[in-house]
């Protein structure tokens, strides 16, 4: 077998082992229902839900990758890495999430009532 198939075929064998990992410990999917609720759920808050609105929602609040509002299978393993990363995640980004969640005028108390409520959804 030339090099050239050999490094192909370790490339797509490591590819194809490292793509099996990612739904290790993935939780169970979000129903129609789950979406639906998330979709509806705002910070009673006015202000908070306004920045709710145009920076956590559009990810947050619908089918979309990002863990909904108040699934808890989906945050349960966030959680238990403490409030402490959590906000630093939120803060400096991590993955597909940007830096400060795209809001950038809030604090750092907005942004824990953020999490809190993403992780609640109340």
């Amino acid at each position: 077998m030339p090099m050239l198939s050999r490094s192909l075929l370790a490339c797509c064998a490591a590819l194809a082992l490292a793509l099996a990992g990612c739904n290790a410990g993935t939780p169970s999917a979000a129903t129609d229902s789950d979406v639906r609720a998330a979709e509806a759920r705002r910070p009673q808050d006015a202000q908070l839900a306004a920045k709710y609105e145009r920076s956590c929602l559009l990810c947050h609040g619908v089918r979309s990758g990002a863990p909904l509002v108040g699934f808890e299978p989906a945050w349960k393993q966030r959680v238990a890495q403490g409030e402490g990363v959590l906000l630093a995640h939120v803060r400096d980004g991590l993955n597909a999430m940007p830096a400060m969640g795209l809001c950038t005028d809030c604090s750092d108390a907005e942004l824990r009532q953020l999490i809190d409520f993403v992780i609640r959804g109340q």
